[in-house]
């Protein structure tokens, strides 16, 4: 395996910026790249993104512009389709793949397994069932543990195995995969990059209250979603069955549950007398959001429901959050990006999500995950509401920056990991890589 030579860069290629149409998707890429470049400027990171619009690569260029971004697929046989990405695949000395709901770029780590140099997971979930297996987080705990050691399938266990580390951003992905006896040299927890994501557009965020009528600390962010996103019509696709199957799902259970978020929304106005902004994650939301709101709302709660009819970027969503007094959401990412700037969130969570949302439990805020088909919904979103009407003078929230402070210290501790597999000629770069974690598996 070729070493850099001592005083060379050390070159990261990282696999990751799997779509742009989630603003929590795109804010993977800059918190993983955050915290590798915060060891210093001998520390290259190359993004080799699956899908990256202009709007994203104009982020990176005024945000993070010492980053480099090749674009390619590999061929049939494992080689690169672009110059570009030629000579980061030869140059890098690992391959990290970033933040994600699974192995988004399993293919592309087997054919640099072939290669025999260093690759690993950056915090990534491993669901054994999938989003059509519906479940609350405690169902798929119990059906993890049901599961026999051989479930795994071989190709996913030798590639991990080969993995200089492999960091799981769930407990339940670490218990499967521990469970399932994987081999490596490093199999922890460690959480989602996007906790590391710092990349705010205040002007814009400023632009964006005066335009909707809105007071910084006097509102709430309401996030919806459907139990699938319906990325055929998202990328303009043809409808496969499993589509169509996906829409069905959609079409049955909209109504329902956008009442449970209608609900909240309700209390929230007539118990605070402020407004709510509702805003998509997802790009397909804002034409949910329009279906729905304010239509299913109260006569006397509509006029204060402002509802956003552009999908905003990460930057100004995340800056926003900063200024809201708390975010209601049904997409898992935005609790992230809230919890960045320090405003409390609470994650209502649909049956058909992964096993990612167990890592608010994991950094010990489980209390904000509800379940959205729980008997006790409604009673819990109007308590939790309560709380964050209560406090909505203090900003940042304390538990909340401490949940921020434990994520990002965490990350920063699986960066010098990953550095650390880098070796040189000189031998292994110890400064970096030889601090371990000392957090307990599956949470701090």
């Amino acid at each position: 395996m070729p070493h850099p030579s001592p005083g060379r860069p050390r070159r990261i290629l990282l696999r990751s910026s799997w779509a742009t149409a989630n603003i929590g998707d795109v804010a993977h890429s800059p918190g993983a790249i955050g915290v590798l470049r915060a060891l210093g400027e001998d520390v290259q990171v190359t993004l080799w993104p699956r899908r990256l619009e202009e709007r994203e690569r104009r982020m990176f260029a005024e945000r993070q512009p010492w980053v480099r971004i090749v674009d390619g697929d590999l061929d049939a046989a494992g080689n690169p389709t672009t110059p570009e990405l030629a000579e980061a695949w030869a140059s890098a000395d690992i391959l990290v793949h970033g933040s994600a709901a699974g192995l988004v770029a399993g293919d592309d780590m087997r054919a640099w397994q072939e290669t025999g140099r260093p690759y690993g997971f950056f915090g990534i979930t491993y669901d054994p069932f999938g989003p059509e297996t519906p479940s609350t987080l405690a169902q798929a705990a119990a059906q993890i543990e049901a599961l026999p050691a051989d479930y795994l399938s071989e190709k996913d266990r030798d590639l991990f195995a080969g993995a200089e580390f492999l960091y799981c951003r769930d407990s339940l992905t670490l218990a499967y995969l521990t469970r399932q006896q994987v081999t490596g040299p490093l199999l922890e927890w460690g959480p989602d990059a996007t906790f590391a994501h710092d990349l705010l557009d205040e002007v814009a965020a400023d632009a964006l209250l005066t335009e909707h009528r809105l007071t910084h600390g006097e509102f709430l962010v309401a996030v919806p979603r459907s139990r699938f996103a319906p990325y055929h019509r998202i990328h303009g696709i043809p409808p496969t069955r499993s589509h169509h199957y996906r829409d069905a799902v959609n079409a049955a259970h909209d109504p329902a549950d956008l009442e449970v978020l209608a609900g909240a929304i309700t209390h929230w106005v007539r118990s605070t007398g402020t407004p709510v902004l509702v805003g998509p994650e997802m790009s397909y939301a804002v034409d949910l959001a329009a279906d729905y709101f304010p239509r299913i709302l109260p006569d006397d709660v509509a006029p204060h429901v402002r509802v956003l009819a552009d999908y905003w970027d990460l930057p100004t969503a995340t800056a926003v959050y900063a200024r809201a007094a708390g975010v209601l959401t049904m997409d898992c990412h935005s609790p992230i990006l809230a919890t960045t700037v320090g405003t409390p969130s609470i994650y209502l969570r649909q049956p058909t999500e992964t096993i990612k949302g167990r890592m608010y439990a994991d950094l010990g805020v489980g209390e904000t995950v509800v379940e959205i088909e729980a008997k006790d919904t409604p009673a819990r979103l109007t308590g939790l509401l309560d709380e964050v009407a209560a406090t909505r003078g203090s900003r940042p929230a304390e538990r909340v920056v401490a949940t921020h402070a434990a994520a990002t210290e965490r990350l920063a501790q699986m960066a010098r990991t990953a550095v650390g597999r880098v070796e040189t000629d000189g031998g292994a770069a110890a400064d970096i890589g030889e601090a371990m974690s000392e957090v307990p598996v599956g949470g701090v």
